[in-house]
């Protein structure tokens, strides 16, 4: 359900060339639902009149973009409040799909430096053929050493530990 309610939006700003100003609203508007899991309960739900949810509607509407209001009208009067989170995702995705920008996670056993993590990004790049990459970094020290990259489905396991483990199965099954 996201998926086509974000594809029309996604469309419909591009048509306004907003499409960047609805990213933002919609990154923001994601934050809130997940910052007040409650929100999607009260504008979903059963247990308030359909008044005190216009009344938080309204509130909610308020801190946006003319497009972002007429979006959450259309997604409310069709009781769709629940799909908020999941439309954003699916717009999200679609934004970096059509710019070529990647999410990727970087788990190393120290905290990466501005160089390291400059160059990282640029192999990450070349490799998924991108334009930008986010990169979101993870220490943990149970990796002994190296690096994991994840970008999407597709993980590069550079670990010690999985090179421990690689040789611990290769002595097993050659004894």
């Amino acid at each position: 359900m996201g998926k086509r309610y974000s594809k029309a939006l996604y469309e419909v700003a591009e048509e306004q060339k907003s499409v960047d100003e609805m990213l933002e609203d919609l990154k923001s508007l994601k934050k809130v639902y997940e910052e007040n899991p409650s929100l999607s309960f009260a504008l979903a739900g059963r247990s308030i009149s359909r008044t005190e949810k216009l009344k938080i509607l309204d509130t909610l509407k308020n801190q946006f973009g003319e497009l972002m209001q007429d979006f959450l009208s259309l997604v409310f009067d069709n009781n769709r409040m629940d799909c908020i989170i999941e439309i954003a995702d699916a717009f999200i995705k679609k934004y970096d799909e059509v710019n070529g920008i990647v999410e990727a996670t970087v788990t190393t056993t120290v905290d990466l430096d501005e160089a390291q993590a400059s160059n990282l990004e640029s192999v990450i790049k070349k490799r998924f053929s991108v334009n930008k990459v986010n990169l979101t970094k993870i220490v943990d020290s149970t990796i002994i050493g190296g690096v994991i990259i994840r970008v999407g489905d597709q993980v590069v396991d550079g670990s010690v530990v999985k090179r421990f483990n690689d040789i611990k199965k290769t002595l097993l099954v050659n004894n």
